[in-house]
């Protein structure tokens, strides 16, 4: 019994050891490279990844865990400029109805994935549209005409 405990002791006496080395070794420190986009984009992803770790999501709330960038070489020749290209993007159309009294099923009928809805001035919605509206999240939006 006596065996047990001088090994429980010892175990114990390791990992107090352990924690508070690193208590006052200060926070650990990662080094990550983001030059590019592409970079940036892979350092958020491997964070995301990490996350899932409990130990490594605490020591980054905690303040146990800091990045640091990593030195950029000196800058080279500039890279050539490259045209600027406009991008434009066409609004999804909005469905409509042009009825006086919309009901639940004419709510239901609209596709899936639309967000909103543009009915007329003087369109009324039946209360069960309108909770099926609020349901599917869809906005109404009148026509100024």
């Amino acid at each position: 019994m006596s065996d047990i405990r001088a090994l429980i002791r010892e175990v114990l006496a390791e990992e107090i050891a352990a924690i508070r080395a690193e208590l006052t070794a200060g926070p650990r420190q990662e080094q990550v490279r983001v030059a590019t986009a592409a970079d940036l984009t892979q350092f958020a992803l491997s964070v995301l990844d990490r996350a899932a770790d409990p130990g490594f999501a605490a020591a980054l709330r905690g303040g146990g865990l800091h990045f640091v960038p990593m030195a950029t070489p000196a800058p080279g020749p500039a890279p050539t400029a490259q045209p600027a290209v406009l991008v434009t993007t066409v609004p999804a159309p909005v469905p409509e109805l042009a009825k006086s009294l919309i009901t639940e099923r004419d709510i239901a009928a609209i596709a899936e994935g639309e967000t909103r809805l543009r009915v007329g001035k003087r369109s009324r919605l039946t209360p069960l549209a309108g909770d099926e509206a609020r349901r599917r999240g869809i906005r109404i939006e009148r026509n100024a005409t």
